[in-house]
């Protein structure tokens, strides 16, 4: 609880991931992916509840050894790779039984993110007072728009005049960012509403390296790599 307001935190683990199969419980640092999250919303000062959702037994299991409750196994009709975040969220909601006032969603793949992260996020949103959500953002380098081009039948398709007439300093460029996944904060009533982007979200800036998402067996070994350098346990 932060302010008298309550928090839901949600961990969505379905069981049918196909660039990296069986991501969510694939040992990384000594534990399954999904141990990260849950560990980090257990740790948070502010969330008052936390739960898994996912469509597997085993999955279950495995997160209750780690302290995570899983109230209730996810249909198979929201479970597969085309099913939204949304839904997700509605049917967790359903479940849980309780209302709350916010939903913190935690996504597996970015094990990065800590009990910091989410206190410090949830901190940051209750000082802007017409803020509704917040999400993790970071610093666009590579992908920044003067960095971009097309490709037409092989030849660079400029984007913009600035590109072609000369090569800008990195330096020199006005900053983006780009949404990162490392978490997500809103009031329950606005998400239903209007999902966690709006005119309301206020971005919370991760550090580059926290920016890592797991979506292969590079980013895999990328962020194994990265715990392991910044003692991660």
């Amino acid at each position: 609880m932060y302010q008298n307001k309550t928090f839901l935190a949600i961990i969505p683990a379905r069981s049918g991931s196909k660039g990296l199969v069986d991501k969510n419980i694939k040992i990384i640092n000594s534990k399954p992916l999904m141990a990260w999250s849950i560990e980090a919303g257990l740790k948070s000062k502010y969330i008052d509840r936390l739960i898994v959702s996912t469509d597997s037994e085993k999955y279950a299991k495995i997160a209750k050894n780690f302290g995570a409750e899983v109230p209730f196994i996810r249909p198979a009709e929201i479970s597969t790779d085309k099913s939204s975040r949304i839904d997700v969220i509605r049917h967790s909601l359903e479940e849980v039984g309780e209302s709350y006032d916010y939903i913190v969603f935690l996504e597996p793949t970015s094990p990065l993110t800590t009990e910091r992260d989410i206190d410090a996020a949830i901190e940051q949103l209750f000082l802007e007072k017409n803020a509704e959500a917040i999400v993790g953002v970071s610093l666009s380098e590579a992908a920044h728009p003067n960095f971009l081009v097309e490709l037409n039948n092989g030849f660079l398709g400029f984007i913009s005049k600035d590109q072609k007439s000369s090569v800008v300093r990195r330096q020199d460029l006005e900053d983006f960012y780009f949404y990162d996944g490392s978490l997500y904060i809103s009031e329950v009533d606005k998400y239903l509403k209007k999902e966690f982007y709006h005119e309301k979200t206020l971005g919370y800036v991760t550090s580059k390296w926290k920016s890592l998402e797991i979506d292969d067996i590079y980013d895999f070994v990328m962020v194994g790599a990265i715990m392991q350098y910044k003692g991660y346990k």
